[in-house]
């Protein structure tokens, strides 16, 4: 018989310390990005302003989240702030917080562009893909 994946023991076990920071004169903290959903951070992460609200809601919690919320909050800030949580959380600007921060590129170096022309050939027809 197999063994059945619990999903819940792997979430309790992926928490980890949150990350604290200084604003207004007072200590805040962001909850490690396993505890929000990745989806969230898929968005935040390719600018989406709102996702990044949402994501620093559910980072903060919403009594905490609601308190900053009153406080200024400049873009340059903001984004400063969302920047430092992906690093503090192993991960870089567009990368996915789905994949984990060990994975590297599996990618090879691209080829040049074939220098291939159709010019002068007569035939407007493409060619044939490999």
């Amino acid at each position: 018989m197999t063994e059945v994946f619990d999903l819940d023991a792997v979430a309790a076990e992926a928490t980890h310390e949150p990350m604290r920071f200084t604003y207004q004169g007072r200590e805040w903290t962001l909850a490690h990005m396993t505890g929000v959903d990745w989806r969230v951070v898929e968005l935040a992460n390719e600018g989406d302003l709102q996702a990044i609200r949402k994501a620093f809601r559910m980072g903060m919690g919403d009594e905490q989240a609601d308190e900053f919320d009153e406080l200024p909050q400049p873009i340059a800030a903001m984004t400063a702030l969302f920047t430092r949580w992906l690093k503090f959380n192993g991960l870089t600007e567009g990368e996915s917080a789905a994949s984990p921060a060990s994975s590297g590129s599996t990618a090879g170096p691209s080829k040049p562009p074939s220098q291939r022309t159709t010019r002068g050939s007569g035939s407007r027809t493409s060619s044939r893909a490999r």
